[in-house]
């Protein structure tokens, strides 16, 4: 099945200098410890995506490969960050995260894959991810926790400018907030990993074939899963004002705008 909301003039690719440089995470998801991740993480998203439904998916993520094959939606995307080519069934396009070649909410379920972790504005992309998900669609974000062992051992590697480590690891509660101010509910948070983030300590990867209630969700894994859902407002929604924060110096702040007749 094609994908008729692709804006077909922005899949041609990009200038791969005004993408960040995805190589080392890519590379490190093919080590032991980075395949334990991965492999963690799609178990997750096997036991949550068959209870998401629709007609349109999106995958947004640091790496190539699908994690999707659970989900019941018949038409899947890969929205790919470089050029590389991907072996792959399924659509794929070249784009930035933050400018979507997708129209106006048109997708059902956008899956975010360690992306907000390495983006230069994590913000931006949140914005136009709300902006292509469809009224009571869903979002999916995986990421790195800095509330974990592996939060806590980032700061001593980080110099290094090795994966993961030289990326951002992003608060779930903080991220939460932002998903609020943008009209995104909660519906659920997911945690996973509590070892050292060292191969030999990773252990079995965790059955969660039995669903989530049987398995430890302390808010303190290494990665984690949040799920939430767009909400349908009566009123035209107006935009966030982000507060800077010193810790996220680098983004964006958004002007706020003025209305008539509102103070």
């Amino acid at each position: 099945m094609s994908i008729p909301r692709l804006t077909p003039e922005l899949t041609t690719g990009l200038d791969d200098s005004a993408l960040p440089p995805y190589q080392a995470i890519q590379d490190w998801f093919a080590s032991d410890l980075g395949r334990h991740v991965f492999d963690t993480e799609l178990a997750m998203l096997d036991q949550l995506l068959p209870g998401l439904f629709g007609y349109h998916l999106a995958q947004l993520s640091v790496q190539g490969r699908e994690m999707f094959a659970a989900s019941p939606i018949q038409t899947k995307v890969l929205v790919n960050l470089t050029d590389a080519e991907i072996d792959t069934e399924h659509p794929g396009v070249v784009a930035s995260p933050a400018a979507l070649p997708l129209q106006g909410d048109s997708i059902d379920v956008v899956l975010l894959h360690h992306l907000l972790d390495f983006v230069e504005s994590p913000q931006d992309v949140l914005r136009e991810v709300e902006r292509v998900t469809l009224p009571s669609g869903n979002l999916i974000i995986v990421g790195f926790n800095p509330i974990s062992l592996w939060g806590m051992w980032q700061p001593f590697v980080r110099f290094r400018g090795k994966a993961p480590w030289s990326g951002s690891f992003i608060r779930p509660g903080r991220l939460m907030d932002w998903l609020n101010l943008l009209n995104f509910k909660i519906d659920r948070a997911q945690y996973a990993i509590y070892r050292p983030p060292m191969a030999r300590y990773t252990g079995k990867v965790e059955d969660y074939s039995q669903g989530f209630s049987r398995n430890l969700n302390l808010p303190i894994g290494s990665v984690y899963v949040i799920v939430a859902k767009k909400q349908v407002g009566g009123m035209t929604p107006i935009r966030p004002v982000w507060k800077t924060q010193r810790a996220f110096g680098r983004l964006s702040v958004v002007r706020s705008v003025k209305h008539d007749g509102v103070d």
